[in-house]
């Protein structure tokens, strides 16, 4: 699949433009006013730069004991400014909050349609403050409520244009939600980029959106039929990956090694980051190792036998699927402006480290994480401050935990 004419547009004007040596050998040029990072090596030398330390300064999180302690579906963790966390989770609708130490403190919310409760908790970001906010995906409305827990008010989310609708936030800029909006106008068939993502920012006193940009959708086959249509993710596809933080966004296509800073003002591209990476085809080793992951989640979601699971091989062989493997994975902004990227990883691919950009685009190195760390599809955001790193572990039994590591930058 080709990248969208914009991107493409912007790679040329790039490679194009006059290159300048910068430090750890990252290419520093402009191209139409907007300035362009090229990584080439990085600057760390190896056995340097910022290490995770291996044992957390706070875990929250049991497989039995009191239910305070019991995580199921986490969807945020913010860190408030006294150093006390606060969870939201998936499927109970709750807010916990815990204190620096990790003791639990009080709980909030909870599941159902009236205020302060949620049905489908998506989100949980931070606010000026240390206020709260949550959108609820069920009911498409974002609720605020106050460090403590106590509810503040709710909006719901309408989209000002026809046939769109309200997806998943990625950040918060000022008193603006930013969110992904999904275009349903047009249902189209085959493997195609669908629907197409607008970027728009949404206010936080009276619900308008403003749209920053458009973007294309995953990448996944659609059929129709006389009594309806069918789409289904495609595996090994591509699509558009987001990060949002401190007013700060940055838009990159999984179809190459290609990040965009944009602005939250008018949704302008300020900043490009490229690094040159092969494209890898889709190889048999690939294959039969999403043939193992289907089997393996059937059998624990679908209660399949392993005789039902291999009965089923053949057809789910038979599915279509890319022949070329994404390059990106995620994106994630610390409290520092530095751009933490995640190369792809999936059935026959191993996570690796995530590597490290400082604001100007320039490659520092790359940082391991303990092992354990939720890098699923729906994992909660990773909060990465100036000297910690804060997201969720899970164990061999899928027991999830909260955890604060120290981020040593010495």
């Amino acid at each position: 699949m080709l990248a969208a004419p914009g991107l493409l547009l912007l790679i040329m004007l790039a490679l194009q433009a006059c290159d300048s040596a910068g430090p750890g050998g990252t290419l520093h040029s402009d191209s139409a006013g907007v300035a362009v990072a090229t990584a080439i090596e990085p600057v760390w030398e190896p056995g340097d730069g910022w290490t995770v330390e291996d044992e957390p300064l706070v875990e929250i999180g049991t497989a039995f004991g009191a239910s305070e302690y019991q995580l199921d579906g986490v969807v945020g963790i913010v860190r408030l400014s006294n150093g006390h966390i606060v969870v939201g989770e998936r499927f109970s609708g709750e807010l916990r909050g815990y204190d620096r130490e990790g003791v639990f403190l009080w709980r909030s919310a909870g599941s159902g349609d009236g205020p302060g409760e949620h049905r489908r908790m998506l989100s949980l970001h931070p606010l000026a403050g240390d206020s709260l906010i949550t959108f609820d995906l069920a009911q498409n409305r974002i609720q605020l409520f106050a460090p403590g827990g106590e509810f503040v008010r709710s909006l719901r989310i309408e989209a000002p244009w026809p046939g769109f609708s309200p997806g998943s936030p990625i950040g918060v800029a000022g008193h603006q939600l930013i969110l992904a909006f999904a275009d349903y106008n047009e249902i189209p068939e085959g493997v195609v980029r669908w629907p197409l993502r607008r970027l728009a920012t949404l206010s936080l006193q009276d619900g308008s959106a403003t749209t920053l940009l458009d973007v294309p959708g995953e990448e996944q086959f659609v059929e129709r039929f006389e009594e309806g249509v069918l789409y289904q993710g495609y595996e090994f596809g591509k699509g558009p990956i987001f990060a949002g933080d401190g007013g700060r966004l940055a838009v990159a296509d999984t179809e190459a090694y290609v990040v965009r800073w944009i602005s939250t003002g008018n949704g302008s591209t300020t900043r490009i980051l490229r690094q040159d990476e092969p494209i890898r085809p889709v190889t048999s080793v690939h294959v039969e190792a999403w043939l193992d992951q289907m089997a393996e989640q059937n059998m624990m979601y679908n209660n399949y036998t392993q005789a039902e699971a291999d009965a089923r091989r053949p057809e789910w062989r038979d599915r279509p699927r890319a022949e070329t493997l994404p390059v990106l994975r995620s994106l994630h902004l610390d409290a520092e402006g530095n751009l933490w990227v995640e190369r792809y990883f999936g059935p026959g691919v191993e996570p690796s480290p995530f590597e490290v950009y400082a604001p100007d685009g320039t490659w520092l190195g790359s940082v391991s994480m303990p092992a354990g760390l939720d890098r699923g599809a729906l994992a909660p955001h990773l909060e990465i401050g100036g000297d910690y790193l804060l997201g969720v572990w899970r164990d061999a039994q899928g027991v999830e935990t909260v955890r604060l590591y120290r981020l040593d930058k010495s």
